[in-house]
């Protein structure tokens, strides 16, 4: 068998050229040591926190909308933090805040400039959820006191932009609910208006109450009609009884008659407008409640916006780093060392494998 076809001719093309591969193996491990030492110091600073709730920012519930309230964020929260993390508003904050142009090394004036500090930003720049659901974001920079304070004011750029986009949706419900108010307060006076109205044309201000003392005073009316008639019935016939007495007594039946006859006019006017003010009375009883409660929860509402909510819970602030993150040295050159043994070992097999080869016919084959 050709000692190329198996193991041991390997092994010995690896031998054969082992001058040549360890020359090159110590030129690499030199180089490697050389190019490593020449590679600037990188220092990650990491913060951490978690998203709050949305129930953190909105107000307390009222009457039966009463429930119990989330403090920490759930995916969603999350997601638009991450969002927000990787916002070029954000991006350029921190171009802008520790003028990352002039540290970069990068000409401001330049046509791709701004591409140029945004790419560079971002290689050094990492957002990512942890296994227990929190949010971690590093910055490394040749600088450990920047990259720390870079992170931190990040993350606090993330909870403003997170409370401006709250702000902003509290705002609008705000606006709506104030118009609400003004169209329910328009309505309540409007309502008011006709209350006034049927009450002075029915001569009604309380329906109860009027009910229940035009019946009473109309069933007494009707119990002295029948009694002064009944006496005057009986003692007409009796020539006994002076003629004034009898007079009296027509009178008095004539004046209840008159009396039955007002009241009988007054309850039905009445009867006529109580259901109208009672469906307007219990309709403004409802909308003066429901408007209460409007503006219970604008006031809660209003409370909600000028509160200073946060939108982060802190875990960890971004400290100063004291180890550097990159570059690990010692893999570097020992990556470099093994690559190159590879690749001059696999260079010192083909070459003796097809050293008999003639590589003039073969070119030269038409």
């Amino acid at each position: 068998m050709n000692d190329n076809d198996n193991l041991l001719g390997v092994l010995k093309s690896i031998f054969r050229w082992k001058k040549q591969i360890l020359w090159l193996c110590l030129i690499a491990a030199v180089g490697s040591v050389l190019i490593s030492l020449m590679l600037s110091n990188y220092y990650k600073a990491s913060t951490i926190f978690y998203a709050a709730s949305e129930d953190v920012s909105k107000p307390d519930p009222v009457g039966n909308a009463l429930k119990e309230r989330a403090y920490f964020g759930q995916e969603d929260d999350m997601d638009k933090l991450m969002t927000i993390a990787h916002s070029s508003e954000l991006t350029t904050h921190l171009i802008e805040k520790f003028d990352l142009y002039k540290h970069y090394e990068i000409d401001s004036t330049g046509s791709k400039a701004q591409f140029k500090v945004r790419e560079h930003l971002n290689a050094l720049y990492d957002v990512k959820k942890t296994k227990y659901e929190a949010i971690e974001l590093s910055i490394e920079d040749k600088d450990p006191v920047l990259a720390a304070q870079m992170a931190n004011e990040a993350r606090e750029k993330i909870n403003n932009l997170a409370k401006k986009l709250t702000k902003g949706t509290q705002a609008k419900q705000l606006s709506n609910k104030q118009k609400s108010l003004i169209e329910k307060q328009i309505y309540l006076n409007n309502m008011g208006d006709s209350l006034r109205a049927y009450s002075a044309r029915y001569g009604i201000y309380n329906v109860l109450s009027q009910s229940e003392a035009l019946s009473n005073q109309l069933a007494n009316n009707q119990a002295k009609h029948v009694m002064a008639k009944a006496k005057l019935n009986a003692l007409k016939g009796n020539p006994s009884i002076r003629r004034d007495t009898i007079a009296y007594l027509q009178a008095t039946v004539t004046g209840l008659e008159e009396q039955l006859k007002s009241l009988q006019g007054i309850m039905d006017k009445f009867n006529l407008g109580s259901s109208k003010v009672s469906a307007i009375d219990n309709e403004m009883d409802i909308a003066v409640e429901q408007f209460a409660e409007d503006q219970e929860r604008m006031k809660q509402l209003k409370a909600a916006y000028e509160a200073d909510t946060p939108m982060v819970i802190l875990v960890e602030k971004a400290e100063t780093p004291i180890v550097k993150s990159r570059p690990k040295r010692s893999i570097l050159c020992l990556v470099s060392l093994l690559l190159t043994f590879l690749f001059s070992s696999i260079a010192a097999i083909v070459i003796d494998t097809y050293k008999n080869v003639n590589w003039k016919e073969i070119l030269n084959v038409e």
